[in-house]
């Protein structure tokens, strides 16, 4: 009787909708009931569905109304994450190994000049990615072919937003950051285990960077299948508790040098070029946002989430850099684990480093492979394994070829993230 119901109800939508000459919308079967998706300015009778911006139509999409689900509740064992894991998951996209070479970035561009820089680098990363959901929710409010669960990741708002020419640039740009990425944790994986391999006299095939880069790939491998947000969200909070205690350790012995304020500049605005770099890359990691937000069980709070997560990585790495700066002074070296003398301190933070690297990787590439797999129009598990083994392979043949962590990451930093994470969304809104 249920289902007859359901069918008249769809008919009564389909005859009401011809009745007024617009076109009939597809129906989304949606935690195992039927429902109707809103006709712009019609509302089905008897369900509340969009709320004001079914009542609004256009008007919606001028305001920036958002659209979520008539019922974002998930159902039960779905792998979803709650605004809790969604903060750690945007801490951890955040939080990596750029994080220590902040000491550097505030003795050179002074304590005043970079603290202000990255309070505005955040506010500023949190406005566009407020753009980007906001173009989003514009054009699901004039697109009645699609729902928001129908847009899952950055390449899908580009999509939506931009049309096909722009969002084929997108998915370029991405699949060359995310690609470039895995090289370059790769490499630091790879070049942080042979210091340790040569602290400890390991064999000598140990300490050849070339061999440690395919050594480490199979855990890459592994992580490459890892499909569950759940899993990677408490994956996320376990690098995010290893990258605070790997600066902690590092804090304690900065500290136990003499703290003089006078030895460091408040702003060198001459050195802007060289240290903003280290600050912008923090907070640039807008394409791998979606991909949390698409798996929230409360999709519309995911902004509030994004905002903790950002301010909380700022608060963290203002401190860290602000002290470890005053602990170390102007001789800090450009990444701050290597002030750190030998021993089974040096060890434990290089290990914490690497846990934190192999954490970051799940959240960074899922992007890409859900790219190559919708150009294939879909693969199944196997298949899609195989791609992804061939993916990280590649990167790791990348990475032995171009063994120089700084400069992948400023490319992608100064090139593929910065578009990503300025440009396009401003494009995506306007």
């Amino acid at each position: 009787m249920r289902h007859a119901g359901v069918e008249a109800e769809r008919g009564s939508v389909g005859l009401r909708c011809a009745r007024a000459g617009r076109r009939r919308t597809p129906l989304l079967r949606r935690e195992g009931q039927w429902q109707t998706t809103v006709v712009r300015g019609h509302l089905p009778r008897g369900q509340n569905v969009g709320g004001r911006n079914a009542r609004l139509g256009l008007k919606a999409a001028a305001d920036g109304a958002s659209m979520y689900p008539p019922t974002s509740k998930p159902e039960e064992g779905d792998g979803k994450i709650g605004e809790t894991a969604a903060v750690a998951s945007v801490m951890k996209a955040v939080m990596g190994a750029g994080c220590f070479a902040l000491p550097w970035a505030f003795a050179n561009g002074g304590l005043a000049l970079t603290t202000f820089s990255l309070a505005v680098m955040c506010l500023v990363c949190l406005k566009t990615l407020g753009y980007m959901f906001k173009a989003r929710d514009a054009a699901l409010d004039l697109d009645d072919a699609k729902s928001l669960s129908d847009v899952g990741n950055y390449v899908d708002i580009s999509e939506l937003t931009l049309g096909g020419t722009g969002a084929l640039g997108v998915k370029i740009i991405m699949c060359l950051t995310c690609f470039g990425v895995c090289s370059a944790y790769l490499v630091f994986l790879a070049s942080t285990m042979v210091t340790i391999a040569a602290g400890y006299n390991w064999p000598v095939a140990l300490q050849n960077e070339k061999t440690m880069i395919y050594l480490v790939s199979p855990l890459m491998i592994a992580l490459a299948y890892l499909r569950s947000m759940s899993a990677a969200g408490l994956i996320s909070i376990f690098g995010n508790i290893s990258v605070v205690v790997g600066m902690t350790f590092v804090l304690i012995d900065a500290l136990k040098n003499p703290v003089v304020l006078s030895s460091l500049p408040m702003a060198v605005p001459s050195q802007f070029s060289a240290y903003v770099g280290s600050v912008a890359f923090l907070f640039l990691v807008h394409f791998a946002l979606p991909d949390i937000e698409a798996n929230m069980t409360e999709r519309k709070n995911f902004l509030s989430a994004a905002a903790k997560g950002y301010w909380l990585c700022a608060l963290i790495c203002l401190a860290f850099g602000g002290i470890g700066a005053l602990g170390y002074g102007p001789q800090v070296k450009s990444v701050a684990i290597a002030m750190l003398e030998g021993g089974v301190v040096a060890v434990t933070v290089k290990l914490l480093l690497c846990a934190n690297v192999l954490a970051t990787f799940p959240l960074i590439v899922r992007s890409s492979f859900a790219t190559i797999e919708n150009a294939f129009g879909g693969m199944s598990v196997g298949p899609s394994n195989i791609m992804r083994t061939l993916y990280v392979l590649a990167a790791a043949f990348c990475a032995a070829s171009i063994p120089s962590f700084g400069k992948l990451v400023g490319l992608v930093g100064g090139v593929a993230c910065t578009a990503l994470g300025f440009s396009v969304p401003i494009f995506m809104l306007y």
